[in-house]
């Protein structure tokens, strides 16, 4: 229970020092009074601490979950999709299928299998 309880602070903390970064990056005072606000709420309050680390970290599970495919889709379209490209394009063996007169298939004889002799 002592490791939920530091990890509901230690989220409360994290979004309380980004609401006092927002604040002194836009010097709007709302920011300060919010983060003074649920800065003292939750060190009073520890229940109230778990609801905001729980919808703190239902916002990063889904905002993980499409940035990760957004992320991946990049780094497949400017990355690996040209190199592709370019394999395909200057490549010696351009295809496998081109050696169609040999198989890599070997023909067994013996189809019987003997249970007693295994090794």
């Amino acid at each position: 229970m002592k490791k939920d309880k530091t990890r509901n602070i230690t989220d409360c903390l994290v979004i309380v020092s980004g609401l006092v970064i927002a604040g002194l990056i836009t010097k709007e005072p709302v920011y300060f009074y919010i983060a003074a606000g649920l800065g003292f709420v939750t060190a009073l309050v520890s229940p109230f601490a778990y609801y905001i680390s729980f919808v703190w970290q239902g916002i990063g599970k889904i905002a993980g979950f499409f940035v990760s495919k957004i992320v991946l889709t990049i780094i497949f379209y400017i990355i690996l999709f040209p190199f592709s490209l370019l394999h395909k394009l200057f490549a010696k063996n351009k295809s496998i299928n081109e050696n169609k007169s040999e198989t890599y298939w070997i023909k067994k004889e013996k189809t019987e299998t003997d249970f007693t002799k295994l090794w």
